[in-house]
This record gives structure tokens, C-alpha cells and sequence, in this order.
């Protein structure tokens, strides 16, 4: 029985225990309940995160010193620990919850509407934000661990006659794991809410893009278009005032007629040096365009590339020295277009040009595409300032759409005189044709557009187009680029090459090296080309560049993280891991085998048991990288539950089987079986089928379910020796005892039949005209059975034959 003090000390123990569960109950809703008014409500509540921040710290900071506070004995509490980045932790979260707050307060203004640099700009700062949070919850959660394995530690509460350091150890351990706990529950709100304002960005992003694309105005055939223009001169010339946008306008346009002199100027000369350090380039002739344009490739894109650093530094000088501010943000576009332009004709002189790769090769293909460089380059400026002015409201509405026509018209034009040009040459008659139609019909498409009032679904159509055509020239160009560089520096006999060689690396090695590189190489510049895709016509480098940075960043989709760095880490891991389980499958079989006494089949056994464990593990490392938890898992599972239920018995069956067979081994790697009425040897056990090789040479493959659900038999499972046994009948008038020493003697002439256990001659049957007689012998291998009963059948046919005896099997 229970004594009445120790009654009451159990009692006293469990109000203790209950009090304590009740303190953190409460304590956690408060928090939640505190952080969910701080960053769910606007600007009013800015204080409250922070309020809660110092309230959860603050255990931490006036933790008492003593007994169990050093390092060794409560590492949460240490210089290294909890209270080390506690505070940096918190001043994180404090800057997320002013950005979400932020970001809410410009998503639901109603004085002005948000555009589509305003949302590019928001869901950087929310990408931000969710990296931010993603890496808070996941460092938070490790201290969390620590601290829960503490307390199990030390226990939920105090021990009888406990030492009164433990007492005050579990203390404080107890109020930085409430510390702990409520920053965790902040971050992951925090995190939350900015995966729900990243769906409202794009939700936004979404209706501005089918807004603008079903905007219908007044059509330039009526005449109230052309009175509304009248109106806006006011309007249109408050642009060039002072204070206006386009204030600088001519020092704008001196500034970029400069830029593009100084490209044409300068882009022969550069051509000239790089012909002088050894840049590869050769005119072509009339039957080698294509292996000119090949072999050249190397020499155009680094004309391209060093005009385009030529015409930023041109514009940058030109807009330090002559415009205010650096031109405003008109003279950024330009800043940020400049580039591209270079490029396009620093590329296109080496085979445009007079001296270019097309003079010689095919004149009149030169002349059909002559000035294409110039006319793109100007047209990708163009179309940016355009774009620029409708986001600053440079001009008057109806002003803003008349430029856009006749934007969208001349690109048009332009395209279908190209085309029309290249469809009477040789070389382009294969496509011109074909290009020429289509940019037509892009053309009749856009003029019916502009006549029913929807221009702005011309001009973002004209755009894109245009701005996806040159990114895909660009990409291929740097593509061939990137490709022939690999080949020149990993060829064999080249100076890179001869040094790796030096090292060890022989040369299929570097040609595989070469091939990897390209191919990532080919990756990198096909995310560079959907960046410029998802622009909307926009070639802004500093546009392309954030978009490509938000994929290496990436996005949480149904709490999934997909980013490319995530994928490159799992692509890495999964090679690493390749090479590993190759290497350890190596050392296993090469190394560690011939030290034991297992088989063949043990040996193939426990190989594939520990490649396929290891391949597990490694897909539940890769998962767990990419942020898949069982939650994320779910739908799969249901699905896989469907599909075995219909379709997918027969694999799972088949895959079980496999695992029985490795554990239970029924049958091994060089077992001599016989399935179905087919003898062979099992060459190869694997998950899913067996590999049993058969005495023609060929393979048949079985399912493994067969060798569970149907009869085997294995004439090696016992050893490896076999039993033969043949049936004979003779006459009977012969003496049974004769005929029994005479299969004895056949038998112990032969070598493949075992002495021991000797040979065995029976009678079975006895009719009125024969005796069938059953000669049993074992062999020193199951798989001579076949030659030695040839062998044995034609020394008895012989030894029988000799006697006067006739002899016939049965």
C-alpha cells in the first residue's frame, strides 16, 4: 500500500506535470496567437514580431550561470549554441515579416495598379523571403531536436533527492526549448504566408497578361483616333519638359547613335586582331557555306561578345559624362539593351560583312540578308524603349498605341521582304518558302488586329516573337561556340589535352569530359533561352538575368522545393553514388570474396541485396534533398495503389519474388534447374526475372514469380554432382544376374560415374516376353548427364550386342 506521504508526493508530482504541460500549452498559443495578429494584420501591428522576438530571447540572455551551463553540459545554452544565433535568427524574421508586410500592403493599394516590373520585383523579394524562411525552419529544427533529446534526458520534472544543478538545468533547458520552439512556429507562418502571397504575385502576373493581351481600343480607322491624338499634344510634349522622362532626349539619342558608330567602327578592327592572335576564320567558298560557317564560329562569337562589352562601355562613358542621373530610366533600358545589340552586330559583320564568311561563298545570299544585323539590333531597342515608355507613361495613350502599330507593321514587313529575298537563292529554298508563308499570315494577323481595335495582342505577338527569334539565334550561336571550344582544347594532340594526359587521364576519358561539359553547357544556354521566353518580348539583360536567377533560386510547389540547384545536387549525388556502389561492388567481389569459402551464388546474392539497399538509400537521400516528405508522397502512393490493383500485380509479384528468392536462395547463380519442362543453367538472379542459360547458347528469361508459384527442379541444390538413371528391357530368357554384372561392368568402365556411391542395378518390372531393368549411377556433374548417357547407352548397345542379347530402353 501506498503511504500517505508518498501519496501525497505522487500527487504533488502529477499537479506538477500537469501544470507544466498547461504552461507550455498556453504558452504556444500565445505565440502563435501573438505572431499570427503581427504578420497577419497590415503596418499597425509593425511592433509585434519584434515584442515576441525579445520575449522569446530573453530566457536565453538572463539564463543564470552556474552548474551545467558550460558547453560541455547544455550545448543549446553556450557560446556555440542557441543563444549564439538566437538573435540573428530573430532580426531575420523581423526583416521577412517587414517584407511580407510590405509586399501585402502593394499587392491591395487601390490608388494605382501594379505592373509587370513591379511584380518581378515583389516575387524576388518573396523568393527571398521563402529562402530565407526555408533556411530559418531548417536551422531551428536541429536546435529543436537537441533540446527535445535533453529534456528526455533530463525528464519532464524534478526526481526525488535530485541534485538542485539538474533542477536548474532542466529549467533553463525547458525555457529555451519554449525559445526554440516559438521562433520554429514563426518562421514556418512566415514561410506560409509568403508561398500565399507568391500565388497571389502570380495570380496577378496572370490577369495582367490576359488583360493587356484583350485590351481593346478605339481602331485607326475611325476618325475619333485621330481627334483623340490632336488632344494629347499637351500631354505628349510634357515628356520633353524639364522634369519629364524624356527631358535628355537628344543627348539620349546622340548617346545611342554614338554607340552603334562606335560598333561599326570599331567591330571590322576587332575582327582584324582576332584574325592576327590566331581566331580561326575562313570566307567560304561557293560548295562550303555551312563548313566555313563552322569552322568560323569561334571568331564571330567573340566579335559579338567583345562589341558587346565595347558598346557598354561607349554608353556608360557617354551617359557619366553627359546625361544627369545617368539618363533616368530611359537611359537604363538603353544601358541594359546596348549589350545585346553589340552583340547582334559584332556577330553578324564576320558573316554579313564584306569580307565575311558569305562575300565569297554565296553573294546573292549576302545581299538578300544584308543590313538583317543592323535592322535586328535596332528593332530589340526599339522594342525595349517602347515597353519603356509604356511603364513610365512617356506619352499620351493614343500616341503610345500609334507607335506600337507601326512597330508591329514594320517588324512585320521586314520579315516577309526578308524571307521573300532569301526564297530566290539556292541555299535557303528549302525554308524560305515556308518562313515566308508563315510571316505572312503573322503580318495579315497583325493588320486585322490593328483594325479591330487590338493592338496591344499585335505588339506583344510581334514582340515576343521577335525577342524569341534573336534569343534563338544568340543561344545557337554560343551553343556551336561552347561546342567547338570543348573540341579544340580536349582534341587529341592539343596542348590542354597533352597536360591532363600528363596527369593521368587518358584521352577517351577527356573526350567523355568534353561531351559532359557541352551537355551542361547546352543545359545552362536552354534556361538562358526560357528566361528570354518568359520576358513577354523584353530584352532587357537585367530582366533575362533575374529570371534565370529565380531558377537556379526556384519555387515551393505544393511543398516540393524545384530549383536548379537542387537538381544539379541530385545529379550530383546520383553520380557520386554510381561510381561509389561501383567501386564497393568491385572491392566485394575482387577483394573480399576470395578470402571467404561462399559460393557463386551467395556470393551474386548478397552483391545485388547490397546494391539494391544502397540505391534505396540513396533515393531517400535524393528525396529528402529535394524537400519530399510522406505528406508530399501521398497522391503517389494512392495512385500506385490503383495501378497495382489493375495493371501493375504481376511486377510487384514479380519483384517480391525476387527479395525471396535472394533471402530464402531456393535456387542460386550456377544451379542447374528445369522449369516447365527447360533445363539450363541461372546465369543471373535479378529483382524482377531470372536469366537461365540453355544448352544452344541462347537465354530464356523468367519471371521469378514462376520459380515461387510452379515446381522447380534444381539438380544441384544438394551438390554438385547429379544422378542418372536409364531404363532397360531385355529378354526374359536372359539370366537377370548377367545382365545386372553386365550394366555394373559398363558402368565402372566409365570415368564420369562416381565410384561412391557405387552404381545400382534393380529390377522393376518383369512381363511375359522382357525384364525392365533400372540402372542407377552418380556423376561427378550434373551437367554431363546428357554425354554420359549417350556415352553409357552406347557402351550397353555394344556390351549387349557382343552376347547375343537383345536390349531396348524403355
Amino acid at each position: 500500500m501506498t503511504t500517505w506521504p508518498a501519496a501525497r508526493a505522487s500527487s504533488s508530482l502529477k499537479q506538477q506535470r500537469s501544470g507544466a504541460v498547461c504552461g507550455r500549452v498556453l504558452s504556444v498559443l500565445s505565440v502563435a496567437f501573438t505572431l499570427v495578429f503581427a504578420g497577419l494584420v497590415p503596418p499597425a501591428a509593425h511592433a509585434a514580431p519584434q515584442a515576441t522576438a525579445q520575449t522569446n530571447t530573453a530566457p536565453s540572455k538572463a539564463m543564470p550561470k552556474g552548474i551545467g551551463n558550460d558547453a560541455q553540459s547544455d550545448p543549446t545554452t553556450s557560446g556555440l549554441g542557441w543563444a549564439a544565433v538566437s538573435s540573428t535568427i530573430a532580426h531575420q524574421l523581423d526583416d521577412s515579416a517587414t517584407t511580407l508586410r510590405q509586399v501585402f500592403a502593394v499587392l491591395n493599394r487601390k490608388d494605382e495598379n501594379t505592373g509587370n516590373s513591379e511584380l518581378d520585383s515583389l516575387s524576388s523579394r518573396i523568393q527571398k523571403v521563402q529562402q530565407n524562411t526555408q533556411d530559418a525552419v531548417t536551422q531551428i529544427q536541429s536546435y529543436d531536436n537537441i533540446t527535445e533529446s535533453f529534456l528526455k534526458i533530463l525528464g519532464t520534472s524534478a526526481a526525488e533527492n535530485e541534485d538542485p544543478s539538474v533542477t536548474a538545468q532542466r529549467q533553463r533547458m525547458q525555457q529555451n526549448a519554449q525559445s526554440v520552439k516559438s521562433a520554429l512556429i514563426r518562421a514556418r507562418l512566415y514561410n506560409l504566408q509568403a508561398q500565399q502571397l507568391n500565388t497571389a504575385i502570380n495570380a496577378r502576373r496572370t490577369q495582367l497578361q490576359h488583360a493587356a493581351l484583350s485590351e481593346h481600343t478605339v481602331s485607326p480607322l475611325a476618325p475619333r483616333f485621330w481627334n483623340t491624338l490632336l488632344t494629347e499634344r499637351a500631354e505628349n510634349h510634357s515628356s520633353f519638359h524639364e522634369g519629364g522622362v524624356l527631358a535628355n532626349w537628344l543627348h539620349l539619342l546622340i548617346g545611342c547613335a554614338i554607340t552603334f558608330a562606335v560598333i561599326g567602327l570599331s567591330s571590322p578592327l576587332i575582327l582584324r586582331l582576332l584574325k592576327r592572335c590566331g581566331a580561326h576564320f575562313r570566307p567560304a567558298t561557293e560548295d562550303s557555306v555551312k563548313e566555313a560557317l563552322s569552322a568560323s564560329v569561334i571568331a564571330i562569337t567573340l566579335n559579338g561578345a567583345l562589341e558587346a562589352l565595347i558598346a557598354t562601355l561607349t554608353w556608360f562613358i557617354w551617359a557619366a559624362a553627359a546625361l544627369p542621373d545617368g539618363g533616368g530610366p530611359i537611359g537604363a533600358i538603353i544601358g541594359e539593351t546596348v549589350p545585346v545589340c553589340g552583340f547582334i552586330i559584332g556577330a553578324g559583320l564576320p558573316v554579313f560583312g564584306r569580307s565575311g564568311v558569305l562575300a565569297q561563298g554565296n553573294p546573292g545570299e549576302r545581299k538578300a540578308l544584308r543590313g538583317v544585323d543592323w535592322i535586328l539590333a535596332i528593332s530589340i531597342l526599339l522594342l525595349d524603349l517602347l515597353r519603356a515608355f509604356q511603364a513610365q507613361d512617356a506619352f499620351g495613350q493614343t500616341l503610345q498605341i500609334l507607335l506600337e502599330i507601326a512597330f508591329s507593321i514594320a517588324i512585320g514587313l521586314c520579315a516577309v521582304d526578308t524571307f521573300r529575298r532569301l526564297g530566290n537563292q539556292n541555299d535557303t529554298r528549302g525554308f524560305a518558302p515556308s518562313a515566308l508563308g508563315v510571316s505572312s499570315l503573322l503580318l495579315t494577323v497583325t493588320v486585322i488586329s490593328i483594325l479591330l481595335g487590338y493592338v496591344a495582342f499585335a505588339f506583344t505577338l510581334n514582340g515576343w516573337l521577335l525577342s524569341l527569334g534573336t534569343g534563338v539565334a544568340i543561344v545557337a550561336l554560343l551553343g556551336l561556340c561552347w561546342r567547338d571550344v570543348l573540341e579544340r582544347l580536349f582534341s587529341e594532340g592539343s596542348f590542354f589535352s597533352l597536360r591532363l594526359m600528363q596527369l593521368g587521364l587518358p584521352q577517351p576519358r577527356l573526350s567523355q569530359i568534353g561531351v559532359i561539359l557541352s551537355g551542361l553547357g547546352n543545359i545552362l544556354l536552354l534556361l538562358l533561352l526560357f528566361s528570354i521566353a518568359q520576358t513577354d518580348g523584353s530584352f532587357s539583360v537585367t530582366d533575362i538575368t533575374t529570371r534565370l536567377w529565380l531558377l537556379f533560386v526556384g519555387n515551393t510547389i505544393h511543398g516540393v522545393k524545384i530549383s536548379l540547384d537542387t537538381v544539379v545536387l541530385v545529379i550530383v549525388l546520383a553520380v557520386v553514388a554510381y561510381y561509389a556502389i561501383r567501386q564497393t561492388r568491385s572491392w566485394i567481389r575482387d577483394r573480399f570474396f576470395p578470402t571467404t569459402r561462399l559460393d557463386i551464388g551467395s556470393r551474386t546474392s548478397i552483391l545485388s541485396i547490397f546494391t539494391y539497399c544502397s540505391w534505396i538509400l540513396v533515393g531517400l537521400g535524393i528525396l529528402s534533398i529535394a524537400g519530399v516528405s510522406v505528406q508530399n508522397l501521398t497522391w503517389v502512393v494512392s495512385a500506385l495503389s490503383v495501378g497495382i490493383g489493375f495493371g501493375l500485380q504481376s511486377i510487384v509479384q514479380n519483384f517480391v519474388s525476387g527479395v525471396i528468392l535472394m533471402a530464402e536462395r531456393p535456387v542460386r547463380v550456377g544451379d542447374m534447374v528445369e522449369i516447365a519442362g527447360t533445363r539450363g543453367d541461372i546465369k543471373r538472379i535479378s529483382i524482377r526475372a531470372t536469366d537461365i542459360g540453355l544448352s544452344d547458347g541462347s537465354t530464356m528469361i523468367v519471371p521469378n514469380s514462376q520459380f515461387i508459384t510452379t515446381s522447380v527442379k534444381n539438380a544441384t541444390l544438394s551438390g554438385a554432382t547429379g544422378t542418372l538413371t536409364l531404363t532397360f528391357q531385355v529378354p526374359v530368357a536372359t539370366h537377370p544376374e548377367r545382365a545386372k554384372s553386365m550394366l555394373l561392368e559398363v558402368a565402372a568402365h566409365r570415368d564420369d560415374v562416381l565410384a561412391t556411391p557405387a552404381p545400382k542395378v534393380r529390377v522393376s518390372a518383369i512381363t511375359a516376353d522382357s525384364l525392365t531393368v533400372t540402372l542407377s549411377v552418380a556423376l561427378t556433374s550434373a551437367r554431363d548427364a546428357s554425354s554420359v548417357q549417350d556415352a553409357i547407352l552406347f557402351d550397353v548397345f555394344r556390351r549387349f550386342r557382343s552376347e547375343g542379347i537383345a536390349i531396348t530402353t524403355a
